[in-house]
């Protein structure tokens, strides 16, 4: 799996990059002053906006091509430290993001949680273990702002992956769906083309 998000990235196939940030991201947060966990972030302009927000924000990302991107889109200098993973710090921002395998983390805690495409980008039987990754990494009385999508997976299949309201809360049973709409406009080349005509996108927060 690792290889082939390394290609994606490597080919510029990265579709689901969205060049000026996630809109729900924008409506729907409300955490400042917190250390936001953003797992494989990519190079989403979302890590700054939350920075302005007042939030010290740590990505992870595979992938460092995407994070030289980010740094160099957003004009933001770094440096680079030795840690378990590879840590990109910006000198006058509040931003790390740690590069490498996002299940090699251990030692990072955070008090609120970012998830736009991290769990989408998951296949069904990676999903449980990437879910306890994260919760391992985050405090008990973490904020979370998380997007699903759910389409019928016999029309077309992910990535990004549908995945469905009783698996999300099994994971995480306290999040509440506050927002949710028809999102197939933006679906996949792919998803158009396979016939997929209704793709909801869910946001779920804290309570």
């Amino acid at each position: 799996m690792h290889e082939m998000w390394l290609e994606r990235w490597h080919e510029g196939r990265t579709g689901w990059h969205e060049d000026e940030g996630n809109v729900s991201l924008k409506k729907h947060w409300r955490a400042s002053g917190r250390r936001v966990l953003v797992p494989l972030c990519g190079k989403t302009p979302d890590i700054k906006w939350l920075a302005d927000q007042g939030n010290h924000v740590v990505g992870v990302e595979l992938s460092e091509l995407a994070v030289k991107a980010f740094f160099a889109e957003q004009a933001i200098s770094y440096t680079v430290h030795e840690n378990e993973l590879r840590a990109y710090q910006s000198e006058d921002q509040s931003i790390t993001i740690y590069c490498g395998d996002y299940f090699e983390l251990r030692s990072l805690r955070c008090d609120a949680h970012y998830d736009r495409g991290a769990l989408t980008a998951m296949p069904a039987e990676l999903r449980p273990a990437y879910a306890r990754q994260t919760s391992a990494l985050l405090e008990p009385s973490a904020e979370q702002l998380i997007i699903t999508l759910e389409y019928d997976q016999s029309v077309a299949s992910g990535p990004p992956y549908s995945v469905p309201a009783e698996e999300l809360l099994a994971y995480w049973p306290d999040l509440v769906c506050i927002d949710s709409r028809d999102d197939i406009e933006n679906g996949p080349p792919k998803f158009l083309e396979a016939g997929l005509t209704e793709m909801t996108q869910k946001v779920w927060r804290s309570p």
